[in-house]
């Protein structure tokens, strides 16, 4: 396994973890199961990680978000794509007045390009979707960003896809357009720590 996407991958999820406590709910079983991966012995590499965060919850520390209380933190919304299962992860979601915003932290780097930060406001768009689904309410009252930690980047995309949008992409990608007819079949997870994606067939 590489030395660097564990690490990041670890970092991320233990600054997730800390966000769930600190907001006062308890970490889930698959937080803690990836932190349980960790290699038993001496982590050389500790220090550096404690470091950095460290660093990431003093950053978080002096966020507009600190401040705020989600109104839900670390919820799954399974939502069904016509023969898939997609399973959001949303990190925060925030409200103000009858509206809401939904934020996925990341620990690692910002789009670096227009092209970049397209193909991740997909992850919002689900999210989105999922959540007005959850809540019964229609996506168009609720707000979505991204809060890239270690650089104290907030990055609200000037257009979110549509569920009409987001059909069209899922389709070109997989194959099929999706629908929201429910069934069984493939399983697939987005994980809002990493911003992966993985299929499985149920």
């Amino acid at each position: 396994m590489p030395e660097k996407p564990y690490r990041a991958t670890r970092l991320g999820t233990q600054f997730h973890e800390w966000v769930e406590a600190r907001f006062g709910t308890s970490a889930s079983a698959e937080t803690l199961d990836a932190v349980s991966l960790e290699i038993d012995g001496v982590d050389t590499d500790g220090v550096a990680d404690a470091e950095k965060l460290a660093e990431l919850q003093a950053t978080f520390e002096r966020s507009a978000w600190a401040t705020r209380k989600p109104v839900d933190v670390e919820i799954e919304i399974h939502v069904p794509f016509d023969d898939r299962v997609v399973i959001c992860k949303i990190d925060a979601v925030y409200s103000d007045g009858d509206r809401y915003e939904i934020v996925d932290w990341k620990t690692g780097r910002a789009p670096q390009d227009a092209v970049d930060l397209e193909a991740k406001q997909l992850q919002l768009a689900l999210y989105r979707l999922a959540y007005a689904q959850w809540k019964n309410i229609t996506p168009d009252k609720i707000d979505a960003a991204f809060y890239f930690v270690a650089e104290d980047t907030v990055i609200r995309p000037e257009h979110i896809f549509s569920e009409s949008e987001l059909r069209e992409a899922w389709g070109r990608s997989v194959g099929t357009a999706p629908s929201f007819s429910g069934g069984t079949g493939t399983r697939t997870s987005t994980n809002s720590g990493t911003g992966s994606v993985s299929e499985q067939v149920s």
